[in-house]
């Protein structure tokens, strides 16, 4: 019997605790040999996008250089994350975080990685809320890294 690849799903919105996330998920992967996706869900807006982001600039220019300009601050951010890693596939999804992330398991991954709190303005006192609802309603195991990691 043919043993297929682990495919790990790993959320990230490019705080600390997400960069954590896909370093407990590197660990795993490098250690079973399981495939990697990172995931980030964006707002459905270009603008507000740009605006979560922290890229007012991407507003100046021209409507059609707003979508350009996003896709490359994506594709940096991303590498930002995975940097110096092997193949690790890059997924920008839209909409809501915890609806976007649980669709995005049911494609075939066998675990999801996330960090305990992401970026969010009001943080709830023990998880974040995205954490809370993948939580409650994940369709495959999940795996929450800590706030921080001893070495």
């Amino acid at each position: 019997m043919a043993s297929r690849t682990l495919r790990i799903l790993v959320a990230v919105d490019f705080s600390p605790e997400s960069k954590l996330a896909y370093e407990v998920a590197r660990d795993l992967a490098f250690r079973t040999g399981a495939s990697m996706t990172l995931a980030h869900v964006r707002p459905y807006s270009d603008v507000t996008a740009a605006v979560v982001e922290d890229r007012g600039d991407l507003l100046k220019g021209k409507a059609s250089a707003l979508a350009s300009g996003l896709r490359t601050h994506y594709a940096e951010r991303f590498a930002s994350v995975a940097r110096g890693t092997g193949k690790v596939r890059h997924l920008l999804l839209r909409g809501k975080p915890s609806l976007e992330l649980r669709r995005e398991a049911r494609k075939g991954y066998d675990l999801l990685v996330i960090g305990s709190r992401g970026r969010g303005r009001v943080a709830s006192a023990l998880l974040g809320s995205t954490v809370q609802e993948i939580l409650a309603r994940g369709p495959v195991p999940v795996v929450v890294a800590p706030s921080s990691l001893k070495r």
